[in-house]
């Protein structure tokens, strides 16, 4: 076995490990935590949810064949790619923006007082 084929082995084996751990996150989620009763909370299982089918979707290609199938499973798969990443730079701006305006705030309250 030379450097390459060890490579792509480990790589297939890391594929694999990151495809059920991202699973049971989203498993471990949904049945420990009410995280549909906030923005937040919806937002980071769908991050979870769209990153698990994702990597799965890669790991069962790694065991079965490309084939018409993996057309319709990758368009749907990775849909959410795009949707959950710009949500995710929404939340986060959204938090700098409220983390900053709160400073501001703060400081002209010291200021007064």
């Amino acid at each position: 076995m030379d450097v390459a084929d060890l490579a792509q082995a480990v790589g297939s084996v890391l594929i694999t490990i990151s495809a059920l751990l991202a699973l049971a996150v989203v498993v471990a989620h949904q049945m420990l935590a009410r995280w549909w009763r906030t923005p937040a909370g919806r937002h980071a299982w769908t991050f979870e949810a769209v990153l698990a089918l994702s990597l799965t979707l890669w790991a069962v290609r790694l065991a079965v064949p490309e084939g018409d199938w993996f057309l319709a499973a990758r368009l749907v798969a990775f849909a959410g790619v795009p949707v959950v990443l710009g949500w995710r730079l929404v939340v986060i701006v959204q938090t700098w923006r409220r983390s900053r305006r709160r400073r501001k705030e703060q400081r002209g309250e010291t200021e007064r007082g």
